[in-house]
């Protein structure tokens, strides 16, 4: 498929996708328990199952989109999923862009952002989960308090709290 077909078919892709419904449950609104997460309607009477006019839309394949660009990033690129430097590796640049799994650490998460800004790989989700990562003992508790400093810090001296208690 050349390059202006495929840009054609996500241009209308992504006109298909401004005029979908959203897909709610049946009833949803009725009462608090029932979340508004898509599930089929299986009730015998249910007005949304028979498509009755003025009910909820349902899914169907009408609302599908064009099978080349089906799957695709924005981009019209292909998204892979990486776990690993090397899986980040083996990607091509001109076709894919890269995903990173959610259970791979902070610290492998930061190397391999490294190695794609390097080599120029574009990766959907590069936030860090933990901010604090990548500081190595910034506070050290014997360097920035001295001992002596603990004599300062205390608010309350043995004695004043003695006289408090034989008040009470």
């Amino acid at each position: 498929m050349s390059e202006n077909d495929k840009n054609r078919l996500l241009r209308i892709r992504k006109r298909m996708k401004k005029r979908m419904p959203s897909w709610k449950r049946e009833n949803y609104f009725r009462l608090k328990r029932i979340q508004t997460s898509w599930r089929a309607p299986k009730g015998i009477d249910s007005k949304m199952r028979h498509k009755l006019k003025g009910k909820r839309k349902s899914p169907n394949m009408g609302y599908r989109k064009p099978k080349a660009v089906r799957g695709l990033h924005p981009s019209g690129k292909e998204v892979v999923r990486v776990e690993n430097l090397n899986e980040l590796e083996a990607i091509n640049t001109e076709s894919q862009v890269a995903q990173l799994g959610a259970a791979v650490g902070s610290r492998k998460r930061l190397n391999m952002i490294n190695y794609a800004e390097e080599n120029e790989i574009y990766i959907i989700n590069p936030q860090i989960k933990r901010t604090d990562f990548g500081l190595d003992d910034e506070f050290d508790l014997d360097e920035d308090i001295a001992e002596d400093d603990f004599d300062d810090l205390a608010l309350v001296d043995d004695e004043e709290l003695a006289v408090e208690d034989a008040d009470e």
